[in-house]
């Protein structure tokens, strides 16, 4: 299996190296999601693109991340808040839709442009919030939802996005996770169904990197699951943070050079 996985990935450039790093970018990504339960796409695909194509790497993670939610199961329905999922609904599927369409059609530098601006832009946010309470009227679903929807389609993170939206609508933290955890699966499996139409699985080369990241992300995601109650939560968030800020303001150096050349 591992013969094949390299086979397949060698015919597009990506090296042994390259491939041993995706290993541990995943399983530092599922450790960030076992301890703090969120985090995986948004550490790993910022960090892949500097390996892989980010049209290889969103689908590869849409995988690892629904293996991730099969393992760790949907907990505290009765905490989900439908009626803000009605309300972010209908326009994170509209957003899902356009984003799809750009990732197949756009090209890859100006993509992973935006990722970096995006990245860089919400990680400082993150830093400097004081995690006070800020409510959010029910209007902000619509630009939140279709922004949320295209760069969970485009880039697999549009999970910070949501938080913004539910946690300005939530005050109850269970209700919060609950509701954001759900709606995070659901996109996962509306993501699956779309790019598997818009042809992303047909890449030769993402089921053999799925499979060799899947064990990576397993042992990433059950050593979190240890550490959680042993690490404080606030000190694994500003170190997560500090790293993506430099990741995407690397993305942004690199994109801007690749434009520009």
């Amino acid at each position: 299996m591992l013969d094949h996985a390299y086979l397949a990935l060698s015919t597009i450039g990506i090296d042994i190296a390259s491939i041993a790093a995706s290993g541990v970018i995943v399983a530092l990504a599922y450790l960030v999601y076992g301890m703090t339960g969120f985090g995986s796409s948004i550490v790993a695909i910022p960090m892949l693109t500097q390996l892989i194509p980010l049209k290889t790497a969103t689908p590869v993670m849409l995988i690892l991340d629904l293996m991730a939610g099969l393992l760790v199961g949907i907990r505290n329905l009765k905490d989900v808040q439908t009626s803000e999922l009605r309300k972010i609904g209908p326009w994170l599927c509209i957003g899902l839709v356009l984003g799809v369409t750009v990732l197949v059609s756009a090209p890859e530098k100006p993509l992973e442009l935006i990722l970096g601006v995006c990245l860089l832009v919400y990680s400082t946010w993150r830093i400097l919030s004081t995690g006070e309470f800020r409510a959010l009227g029910a209007g902000w679903a619509l630009p939140l939802g279709l922004g949320g929807g295209c760069l969970t389609a485009v880039f697999g993170t549009g999970g910070p996005v949501y938080t913004i939206y539910l946690a300005g609508r939530l005050r109850d933290a269970d209700q919060r996770r609950a509701t954001i955890s759900t709606l995070i699966t659901a996109t996962a499996v509306a993501r699956l169904f779309l790019f598997s139409a818009s042809g992303l699985y047909k890449n030769p080369v993402v089921l053999p990197l799925a499979g060799w990241l899947l064990p990576c992300g397993a042992l990433g995601l059950a050593t979190g699951a240890l550490l959680r109650t042993r690490v404080p939560a606030a000190r694994v968030s500003t170190l997560l943070w500090s790293v993506l800020i430099l990741a995407g303001a690397n993305l942004i150096i690199r994109s801007s050079i690749g434009m520009l050349a």
